[in-house]
């Protein structure tokens, strides 16, 4: 039975900015997907982000749009650029909503997810788990020595995910949303510390909220360790509008 659908608040077209970092797509009409993961062309989203990496607080925006769909592999994907020049190729399957392959920078080439990066299952549903492989982004070193850098050595980490609630509530700038995905993920790994003479344990967990015919709404992201060497960090995304 389907879902009651969740009052949001939407603008009717997305802000003059889009015509600044987005590629012009002729489209037109309004979207009803109504999954967890809208790969409808014309859907678009304004996330704030806030993080904290070494005491320092830093904000930014981030604008994202669904383009044309298109065919890699024989495959149907929709381009979701954002940023100007990033851009996602996802395509929805038997095995859930996943991303097949990518672009970053204006002359970046195309490289592909192998495997395909899963975003969501097909069947999320409270309990269901999958692996997504990511890199440490805000934990650093409380020293200024190059070879205690951890960022700019994009540590890998893999994250087990789990669906830990379908029916989430959450009230941000971009409205109320009710019956969402709840998604938690943890990992960890281990980085070299005291100039390459020790090692420490980074834990890396996350919070996605998901709401139906949305998409993320809220992600929240720590990256911790007891090690005296390093200092935690933490960042949050927070939807601010949408629409399609």
């Amino acid at each position: 039975m389907p879902r009651p659908r969740s009052p949001t608040r939407r603008s009717a077209a997305p802000p003059a900015a889009f015509a600044l970092v987005l590629l012009a797509t002729a489209l037109s009409g309004c979207s009803d997907d109504r999954s967890f993961e809208p790969l409808a062309p014309g859907h678009w989203w304004i996330y704030a982000i806030d993080a904290r990496v070494l005491d320092e607080a830093r904000h930014s925006r981030y604008v994202a749009r669904n383009a044309a769909n298109g065919e890699l592999d024989r495959l149907t994907v929709v381009a979701r650029r954002a940023q100007a020049s990033s851009v996602d190729y996802l395509h929805r399957g038997k095995d859930g909503v996943t991303r097949r392959a990518y672009r970053r920078g204006p002359t970046g080439t195309l490289s592909f997810d192998q495997p395909p990066r899963v975003l969501l299952p097909a069947d999320p549903v409270p309990g269901k788990r999958w692996s997504v492989p990511s890199t440490l982004a805000l934990i650093e070193s409380r020293t200024f020595a190059r070879a205690d850098r951890v960022i700019v050595r994009r540590y890998p980490v893999t994250l087990e995910k789990t669906v830990s609630a379908d029916d989430a509530t959450i009230e941000i700038p971009a409205g109320l949303f009710h019956d969402c995905l709840l998604v938690t993920g943890e990992g960890r790994t281990s980085v070299r510390t005291d100039r390459g003479n020790a090692s420490a344990s980074v834990t890396v967990t996350t919070r996605e909220w998901f709401a139906p015919g949305v998409g993320l709404v809220r992600l929240e992201r720590e990256e911790t360790s007891t090690s005296p060497f390093l200092k935690n960090g933490r960042q949050t995304w927070t939807l601010l509008e949408h629409g399609d």
